[in-house]
């Protein structure tokens, strides 16, 4: 059996990792070079945990409040197409409290096996550059994180996995002397993870290049049609090449290969912007400032900062404005940090799916399937999206159907 693998971010790797793992002979397309998109620059973060889905009533409540706010977070698109209309259509009818905690539920699921699947990947002999720690979030006051608490609170009704605590000010300030004195009261769930995600894919790919697998950059795939009983990847180059099955993981460009294939469901791109940064103290891995929507991460000795989302195509330009404004947040939010050593400022699409999970499993057209549409939890979901997929293509067993890409 030859599988062909579109996409050569973290998932699309992860997935031929285990195709190959299963015997599956495995060829990789890349339309520039692997982690070219949302894999490269995001906060690196493993927190099966908090992988709910984006389409819940707060979030709709401060999206739409915020598309109307100068240099918010959250920026609404310059232009409506007919997917950006379908997205917002699927996101509003999908962000009622019962479908968010039905949605929720689902995907503690799917994430559950998340730690569990990165240590498969290392016992293999993949360095995913893991480190285990904590990941505290920041808040001004205990009412500030009333909702986080309450969300920690329910899933530890479901999982005695969850390992959480409150801090009060000063104890807050003592794990993460970063944080100023106006932050009174922090979370901190203990036993997660991060990586470096450019290592990460790189190591992915140096692993499965050593498994056999060839892995083609430069190759955009225009198209993918069955014909005779096999799957035809035809490239812009006018190429072509015919396999057994192939699987499109291609984050926030999925639409554009999947439509003949009965796949309605809409994915958008989400443009993130981080940067990094030298700092007096290294945080203990993972700090979060909820009321600034600032993620940091450590990345080496220094700092990665994260925030933002443009929604949009996946091909719209990036704002500029969005860099100056990240780092004017990222000042008054960490003032200690050492601001003239900002460096690596990138942009990146995450993949948004309508009702806010990922696309996996089969579409209409045989031998043709979908890994995508993880949002900002691409690397924490890429080991066990890849692993499901990978078992479904080789007749172990069926994914469940709340990721239907049909659906």
């Amino acid at each position: 059996m030859h599988v062909a693998v579109i996409g050569a971010g973290t998932v699309g790797l992860t997935t031929a990792w285990y195709l190959r793992e299963r015997g599956v002979e495995v060829s990789v397309f890349e339309m520039e070079k692997p982690a070219n998109g949302a894999s490269w620059g995001n906060a690196g973060q493993i927190l099966p945990i908090k992988s709910v889905p984006l389409s819940e009533p707060g979030n709709l409540k401060y999206a739409l409040k915020s598309f109307f706010k100068k240099n918010s977070p959250i920026t609404a698109p310059n232009t409506l197409d007919a997917n950006l209309i379908s997205f917002f259509a699927h996101f509003i009818r999908n962000s009622t409290k019962k479908r968010h905690l039905l949605s929720a539920n689902e995907m503690f699921q799917l994430g559950k096996s998340t730690f569990n699947e990165f240590a498969y990947l290392e016992s293999h002999g993949v360095d995913t550059t893991r480190t285990i720690a904590p990941f505290t979030s920041a808040f001004s006051s205990r009412v500030s994180a009333h909702s986080m608490i309450a969300e920690f609170q329910r899933i530890s009704k479901k999982s005695t996995e969850i390992d959480f605590e409150m801090l009060d000010g000063v104890e807050l300030r003592k794990q993460e002397p970063l944080v100023e004195e106006h932050y009174d009261f922090g979370l901190q769930l203990n036993n997660q993870s991060y990586v470096n995600p450019p290592r990460l894919v790189s190591n992915l790919e140096a692993s499965l290049q050593l498994l056999g697998v060839e892995i083609k950059i430069k190759s955009k795939v225009k198209n993918v049609v069955r014909l005779s009983g096999k799957t035809k990847v035809i490239l812009e180059n006018g190429k072509s090449q015919t396999f057994d099955a192939v699987v499109i993981a291609t984050g926030a460009w999925l639409n554009r290969l999947t439509a003949d294939h009965g796949v309605r469901m809409p994915v958008v791109a989400g443009i993130g912007y981080s940067m990094t940064v030298d700092v007096p103290h290294q945080t203990q891995g993972m700090l979060y400032f909820p009321e600034a929507h600032l993620a940091t991460t450590n990345y080496g000795n220094r700092l990665r900062i994260s925030t933002f989302m443009q929604m949009g195509d996946v091909e719209i330009p990036r704002d500029p404005k969005r860099q100056n404004r990240l780092q004017q947040i990222a000042q008054n939010v960490i003032p200690r940090a050492d601001w003239s050593s900002v460096s690596e400022f990138w942009s990146g699409a995450r993949p948004l799916s309508g009702d806010g999970k990922p696309l996996l499993g089969g579409t209409r057209t045989e031998g043709v399937y979908v890994n995508s549409g993880h949002g900002m939890w691409g690397i924490t979901l890429a080991p066990v999206s890849g692993k499901l997929l990978a078992d479904l293509i080789t007749g172990q067993r069926e994914i469940p159907n709340a990721f239907n890409p049909l659906r």
